[in-house]
């Protein structure tokens, strides 16, 4: 009897020890916290390819220190620079996930170090090959922060649902490859889909989708992948159900995956294995883990999605001090007592209300003060959302305030000046020429094509000028920027600040079609 009793307590012991006590009594708030310290310490100096680490902290709100966030942007700029903007020939989700990454720390991916990430985006063969997964991945990054594509993109968000749906199997989910569904992908799917619930296609295709994952799913939770019985595909369902907001504790489809969830949690490092064999935690398994912790607790507090970012997207242009000749009033007044005749009257007010110029503290606008040079590249940097990290190389901007020479220095990074020396001249006024170059500059920054007239601008004083030139002010008349008057462009005319008004009005019309 003594023997039996024995044998009972060891084999209860071992079963004590099989189940983590820890699971069972860590909350899905604790665990995110030691998953954060896990993060941190595993990667103290994020770089490009640390990702997902930095969504998983970002969106879940973990108090890093002041810099990190600014360490990893940095870094990230340094890779995108020295390989030119190509992250990958091949693999697209590359450039999807850092735009997850960015926005994820309220970094606009538009302009990384001088290279638009989004815009990699636009080619849709490049976007699938690799799969499913490029499509579902490129949608979510897409709908971030609402990007939109170039006209001549050949990848557009509904493409992207299409081919999404299109790959749906007839067992109702989703597979890199071969004809059954695989949890994780079918998850991921959801996900992607998630933003477009309430479309009739895409309701029916979730609602199949979540019957598949119902009926793949193990006794206690548990989800296999390839075989293997595993803590990512768990997190991924639980993340796919938090983005349609469903709380996974509550639903009984799927009020077990919890149970399963912190069966993998490893109390020793505070991270999460990959399979239950393993005796500490997997890293990969742990960032899973980790993100898949912030997208349950922020559908627990009523926050956006995991993946929608909008949170962190800035709310307005940043301010510009004022310089020497440069108004310092806010741009919400938009009635100037020198303006209510004026020709340029309506564009003045569009100009102001969309924060691009600014009035005087007397209540004026001065619509015919020249415009400087500084003025003109704040202006234009402002309206693009334009940053760097870097300094520009001039010798004449140094009694500038920081904010300003750093806006200096995006413009120069983004290609819109064209200067061959080590002078900008900002207190000098600028041309009209100067000012068509600049914006012909941007465009093509934004578009990522320049803009190649079929024929030069039927303007009498512009034969004359540089090849670019020519085509900048082509630019300008073929949109109509800016047309000239009496068959004259005037291009060593300065620009007034009537004039840059409207012509900055228009240029944002063009580049927001």
């Amino acid at each position: 009897m003594k023997q039996r009793l024995s044998l009972l307590i060891m084999l209860l012991a071992l079963l004590l020890i099989a189940v983590p006590v820890s699971a069972q009594q860590v909350s899905t708030a604790e665990a995110y916290q030691t998953t954060g310290q896990f993060i941190v310490n595993k990667a103290p100096n994020p770089s490009f390819g640390d990702e997902w680490f930095i969504i998983a902290l970002a969106r879940g709100e973990y108090n890093v220190s002041k810099d990190y966030y600014d360490k990893y942007y940095d870094n990230v700029v340094k890779h995108v620079q020295s390989v030119k903007g190509e992250l990958h020939k091949r693999k697209y989700t590359e450039y999807s996930r850092l735009i997850i990454a960015l926005t994820a720390i309220g970094k606009d991916p538009t302009n990384v170090g001088g290279y638009n990430i989004v815009e990699k985006l636009s080619d849709f063969d490049n976007v699938v090959w690799q799969g499913p997964n490029g499509a579902y991945f490129a949608l979510i990054a897409l709908d971030t922060w609402g990007f939109e594509l170039p006209k001549t993109a050949t990848t557009t968000r509904e493409k992207l649902i299409q081919h999404i749906l299109a790959k749906q199997l007839p067992d109702g989910g989703w597979n890199l490859t071969g004809v059954k569904a695989d949890p994780d992908m079918t998850a991921m799917a959801i996900q992607a889909l998630s933003t477009y619930k309430d479309r009739a296609d895409v309701k029916a295709s979730i609602n199949k989708a979540l019957d598949t994952l119902e009926n793949l799913q193990g006794a206690n939770g548990s989800y296999q992948s390839w075989g293997t019985t595993n803590l990512e595909s768990v997190a991924q369902i639980i993340t796919a159900l938090a983005s349609l907001n469903i709380d996974a504790n509550k639903d009984q489809r799927f009020n077990k995956l919890f149970e399963s969830f912190f069966t993998f949690y490893n109390a020793k490092d505070g991270g999460f294995k990959h399979v239950l064999a393993e005796s500490v935690a997997n890293g990969m398994a742990t960032e899973q883990a980790s993100y898949t912790l912030v997208a349950y607790n922020r559908l627990l507090a009523g926050k956006t999605k995991l993946y929608d970012t909008s949170d962190k997207k800035p709310n307005s242009n940043p301010s510009t001090p004022a310089q020497p000749n440069q108004p310092t009033v806010s741009p919400a007044k938009v009635s100037f007592t020198d303006t209510q005749s004026h020709w340029a009257k309506a564009e003045i007010e569009a100009a102001v209300a969309k924060g691009l110029l600014k009035g005087y503290e007397d209540n004026t606008f001065k619509p015919n003060n020249n415009l400087t040079r500084v003025q003109a590249v704040s202006i234009l940097v402002r309206a693009l959302h334009l940053t760097s990290s870097g300094n520009a190389p001039f010798t004449d901007i140094d009694s500038y305030k920081e904010e300003t020479k750093q806006e200096i220095a995006a413009a120069y990074d983004a290609n819109l000046l064209v200067e061959k020396s080590n002078k900008f001249s900002p207190s000098s006024s600028i041309s009209r020429e100067e000012l068509a170059v600049m914006l012909a500059n941007a465009f093509t920054h934004k578009t990522g094509k320049p803009y190649i007239p079929k024929n030069i601008a039927p303007l009498n004083d512009i034969a004359k000028l540089t090849k670019n030139s020519q085509q900048a002010i082509t630019f300008l008349y073929d949109f109509d920027i800016a047309q000239g008057s009496n068959g004259l462009f005037n291009p060593t005319n300065f620009i007034t600040r009537a004039h840059a008004a409207k012509m900055y009005v228009n240029f944002l019309k063009v580049i927001e079609e």
